[in-house]
């Protein structure tokens, strides 16, 4: 028999504190990354402080951009996006199990006299904490992006222009992963270990299974706890499912992480 302890030896069911987060929590265990760093270039840029936390959008810049927001998991607050691929980069970012938390609009920076926010901060197992800026090319002019990477550098963190094609790319599977996120976030208050336990059985007995064989397409509610069960397998990195080439329903293959 399977059980959860063999895939997971510390359950944390809790992703909804209120507290804010502090610098420790967001802090690499890795020592600093060997990266360029020239001082001069990394005093083009100013911060008050360098605790990632999530700047509001003004009424001015919702108006102005593609403005989007929902209440993540790995940012469990309400996540404030202003393009499209902001939105579904996030998806990604909780798709990843090595990803452990992000923060979108994490900075209010000065570059060069200048006023920037990056788009996204993010920190992940086994890598440095890394600063996204997503642009369309992946291009961002040089005289920001130097200083920039040269400034992050300093504090063992990358920075790094993102392809907004890349993301793009990935819409699908993207997508996918924010509904996951919005039925996970609803069902937030449900116990679901006794269910989980059942999944990974099934998972384990049969293989590679469709979300018709867990979930019964005509009685939901009777095995909504299973739904919700599946789905935080999948978003802790236990379980995978076919996400990338079709929308999520009940043929949407899963299987056994590894």
């Amino acid at each position: 028999m399977v059980t959860i302890n063999e895939f997971e030896e510390h359950f944390d069911e809790q992703r909804f504190s209120d507290s804010s987060a502090s610098e420790s929590k967001w802090a690499s265990d890795l020592p600093p990354p060997s990266l360029p760093y020239d001082p001069a270039l990394a005093r083009q840029v100013k911060a008050d402080f360098l605790e990632p936390c999530q700047q509001r959008t003004t009424p001015n810049i919702k108006t102005a951009c593609d403005f989007r927001s929902q209440v993540m998991l790995k940012h469990p607050y309400l996540s404030e996006f202003h393009s499209l691929a902001e939105h579904l980069h996030a998806g990604l970012l909780e798709g990843d199990p090595a990803v452990t938390s992000y923060v979108p609009q994490p900075f209010r920076l000065r570059v060069r006299g200048r006023q920037y926010t990056p788009d996204c901060y993010v920190a992940a197992d086994g890598k440095p904490r890394r600063v996204l800026e997503l642009r369309p090319g992946g291009e961002m002019p040089e005289e920001l992006a130097t200083p920039l990477r040269h400034f992050f550098a300093g504090f063992g963190m990358v920075f790094e222009v993102v392809n907004n094609e890349s993301v793009i790319k990935r819409k699908t599977e993207a997508e996918n992963w924010l509904e996951i996120i919005r039925i996970l976030y609803l069902a937030r208050d449900l116990s679901t270990t006794d269910a989980e336990q059942t999944v990974l059985e099934i998972l384990y007995e049969k293989g590679t299974c469709t979300l018709g064989d867990l979930i019964d397409p005509g009685d939901r509610e009777r095995t909504y706890s299973r739904e919700i069960a599946l789905f935080r397998l999948m978003h802790r990195g236990h379980v995978v499912g076919e996400l990338a080439t079709a929308p999520l329903d009940y043929d949407t293959e899963v299987m056994l992480c590894g």
